[in-house]
């Protein structure tokens, strides 16, 4: 279980957590990552704020759901932006 910190929400602080993880490579694209009853349980946070921690993953695309399934990292974007042509002139 992690200390948590006042100033920031707990749900903030847990998706650092698991963000940290994925750069980390505990989890890998693919992989499947704990379950919201696996949050509560290890963080020991209320169903809501492992809900919100899951969501907000989600939304920011570090994570997908396939329902019945799980949750699993996402695949990182091999695709690069194309560049400004105004800039490469």
């Amino acid at each position: 279980m992690i200390e948590f910190r006042h100033d920031r929400p707990r749900w903030e602080q847990v998706a650092d957590v698991i963000r940290e993880r994925i750069a980390a490579s505990v989890y890998r694209p693919g992989s499947r990552v704990p379950s919201e009853n696996d949050l509560m349980q290890e963080f020991g946070i209320a169903r809501m704020t492992a809900h919100k921690v899951m969501r907000a993953l989600r939304e920011e695309g570090t994570i997908y759901t396939v329902r019945g399934l799980g949750s699993f990292v996402s695949q990182p974007s091999d695709a690069k932006p194309p560049e400004d042509e105004a800039s490469s002139k």
